[in-house]
């Protein structure tokens, strides 16, 4: 294990000794943006990995949630190429003037109505590229038009997702704010792209269409275009990753973690 992973092993260990830690917000992502706070990082949207070349993913334990792996942009035809599908099939913003909304899930195995649309992923590996297909309500094929190339995907999946350390969570409310208990880290390293390629066509990476406003915070009222967000289903974690070591703080002694840590400082 690298001097990186022993660092974060260590931060996560002294971490889940506090027990409960009150959350950032009351939000959905409120439980990786607490552990990054609780070690001392600022939020951000980087397309680098999170802590020291290791990406985080944080879940609560009983959360269905898919775990979001990363944002990509469209590679073409065109730049800005989310700005046009927004102003082709974006539905009119109801609270801001001038503002459109485009968003939804998109899958490889069906077709998915989004606003007064139905739209779809293709991936050719003849073209080497990923097709948004669109198609209008009587599911006659409209475009084919946007694309994200193989090769910028994989080295944004390469860049991004190399390392990854997944953090489980338990969770509850007291006073109207959420508190999370972090208990488990396990490290991964990513397989191979075919690998990420396969589980997108099964449905399994879950892709979302994402132009929205923002409704709060400094940000209220501003278009926000995050483009393609991709996401893994949390039982298909182990298709795409490779576990490296795990490390659970409810069946660990404080004999076995001085042990733990050996083996992690010796993996």
């Amino acid at each position: 294990m690298t001097k990186e992973k022993e660092l974060l092993l260590s931060e996560f260990i002294k971490l889940a000794k506090k027990g409960y830690v009150k959350g950032v917000n009351n939000i959905t992502n409120s439980v990786g943006l607490t552990f990054e706070s609780q070690l001392g990082k600022k939020p951000d949207s980087d397309y680098l990995p999170d802590y020291n070349g290791i990406e985080l993913k944080c879940t609560t334990r009983f959360s269905r949630y898919p775990i979001s792996l990363f944002s990509k942009s469209f590679d073409g035809p065109n730049d800005f190429e989310m700005n046009r599908l927004l102003k082709t099939y974006g539905k009119k913003d109801i609270q801001f003037e001038g503002k459109f909304q485009l968003f939804g899930v998109v899958r490889t195995r069906r077709l998915t109505l989004i606003n007064s649309n139905y739209f779809k992923l293709e991936v050719s590996r003849e073209d080497k590229k990923i097709y948004l297909l669109v198609y209008d309500m009587d599911k006659k094929l409209i475009e084919k038009l946007s694309y994200i190339d193989f090769d910028s995907l994989e080295e944004r999946i390469m860049l991004k997702l190399s390392n990854l350390s997944l953090i489980y969570a338990s969770k509850t409310k007291k006073e109207n704010s959420q508190y999370f208990r972090y208990y488990k880290i396990v490290f991964y390293k990513i397989k191979d792209f075919d690998i990420f390629l396969d589980l997108l066509e099964k449905d399994k990476i879950e892709v979302t269409l994402c132009a929205k406003v923002s409704r709060s915070g400094v940000e209220c009222g501003r278009q926000r275009n995050k483009n393609l967000v991709f996401k893994i289903l949390k039982e298909s974690v182990d298709e795409l990753f490779l576990k490296e070591f795990e490390y659970n703080f409810d069946t660990s002694s404080k004999a076995n973690e001085a042990q733990c840590l050996w083996q992690a400082n010796n993996y």
